[in-house]
């Protein structure tokens, strides 16, 4: 479910910024739309361009029809060990008279995106389970603005903290129908926890003293399913088509929390108004769009070169937040085997904003494109006479994804010099944002 801010002031007669009322909002520059984290060891190694041609337990999750490919049990265990992003917004909070204040922030986290987990049944047959977390979202932005041109100072400042997760459980079958045509079904449950703490908060001293301002803590939990399912093809030989489609994810319910408190004081009277509300909606509503995958990948004697593209339909929802456009993203990667234990890769994505405009305070669309590089490094392990398998292979896998974001967000505008009852209007001003991210992960086949 989209998250909305909602920030209403009031200006107290010709001078002073009286007060906000912040709700659940977005991450400020929200970064990484559908597809923040390359998941899994494959994906980061080619930007995500797979879908034709994943052949490892990340398959439940890109194209449950890769699982058909494995004929050893496997184990994944892979993350971004660390992600940077750094967010510039040049006037997020502005006056009419010219003042402004830039905001931005830094992001450190480290995401655990994979664990996955399978295993052949019989020949042609795999089952396979998984664990994801496609995106993670935790900082704090900070904004201070000083206007001074009523002649009275008066001084507003903006904290917001933001976290946002969003974890995907899969279960999955493939199987090989024939040589060249293979299928695969994953069933998905998927959980969403998202907290916001907002501070807002305007005063000036002198003979118009006053100090006004909110806040409020916000959390929101929601469980959902969703479907999948995919085919590859090997058309002729060599070259490969891949098609996955995930349904709609069906929201099962929701449980929200939030607190807040308005304070409003002069030298004459102080106002306190605190808030609680909480409640478990238990409804079923479409949260996301269908997505449909497709992938060619063409095989060389030592590696591969793929491309991809992924389409979803628009969605709306005023009462849930959501508001999406039709979208298309294109991928572009391949691997190649240097020697028997070593295998690079590297490719190109892009990763633009599903939303379709700018409504509220904090409301993000930015569009990424970037690219990502890697090597991984085999080591087989030989296993005596009479185990079940001749040997098992540990494999690690390092890589780099970097994406710039160029867009728009949604910021403040407000006129001090209006009279007693005006509002500040959602000024709409550019964005840059420059995520980094280092995936380590490691298999194991046995």
């Amino acid at each position: 479910m989209e998250g909305r801010g909602r920030i209403a002031l009031v200006l107290r007669g010709s001078s002073a910024f009286v007060g906000a009322a912040l709700a659940m909002a977005p991450a400020l520059a929200h970064a990484g739309n559908e597809e923040g984290v390359l998941v899994g060891n494959e994906a980061a190694m080619s930007a995500g361009a797979v879908t034709a041609c994943i052949d490892d337990g990340t398959a439940v999750w890109f194209n449950p029809a890769g699982l058909a490919n494995i004929t050893r049990t496997q184990v994944d265990a892979s993350g971004s060990a660390s992600q940077l992003r750094l967010a510039e917004t040049p006037e997020l909070l502005s006056s009419a008279s010219g003042a402004s204040a830039d905001g931005g922030y830094y992001e450190l986290n480290g995401i655990p995106s994979a664990v996955t987990g399978a295993r052949e049944l019989e020949p042609g047959l795999v089952a396979a389970f998984g664990i994801f977390v496609p995106s993670l979202v935790g900082h704090t932005d900070r904004v201070r603005l000083d206007d001074a041109s009523t002649g009275t100072p008066t001084t507003f400042q903006l904290v917001q903290q933001e976290n946002v997760q969003q974890y995907y459980g899969g279960i999955a079958l493939g199987y090989a129908a024939s040589q060249t045509v293979r299928l695969g079904i994953t069933a998905f449950g998927l959980y969403r926890q998202a907290s916001t703490v907002s501070q807002f908060f305007g005063g000036a001293s002198g003979a118009s003293a006053f100090v006004e301002g909110d806040s409020s803590l916000s959390v929101l939990q929601s469980a959902g399913v969703a479907l999948a399912v995919g085919l590859q093809w090997e058309m002729i030989p060599g070259l490969s088509l891949g098609v996955s489609l995930r349904s709609p994810a069906l929201q099962l319910g929701v449980l929200r929390r939030s607190t807040s408190v308005h304070i409003s004081a002069t030298r004459d009277t102080v106002t306190f108004s605190p808030g609680d509300d909480m409640g478990l909606v238990p409804r079923v509503d479409l949260v996301t769009p269908a997505q449909l995958r497709v992938g060619l990948v063409y095989r060389l004697d030592r590696g591969w070169v793929s491309i991809d593209a992924d389409v979803s339909h628009e969605l709306e929802s005023a009462e849930l937040g959501i508001d999406r456009r039709w979208l298309v993203n294109v991928r572009v990667g391949g691997r190649y085997e240097v020697d028997p234990g070593v295998s690079v890769g590297g490719g190109l994505f892009t990763d633009l904003s599903p939303i379709d405009q700018i409504h509220n305070y904090g409301e993000t669309r930015i569009d990424f494109m970037g690219g990502s590089l890697g090597f991984e490094l085999h080591t087989p392990h030989h296993m005596a006479e009479g185990e079940q398998a001749p040997t098992i292979v540990f494999s690690q896998t390092f890589a780099l994804r970097y994406a710039l974001g160029i867009g728009t967000i949604g910021g403040l505008r407000f006129d001090t010099t209006q009279p007693t009852g005006s509002e500040a209007s959602i000024n709409a001003t550019r964005t840059t944002v420059h995520e980094l991210a280092l995936h380590v992960g490691s298999s194991l086949d046995f």
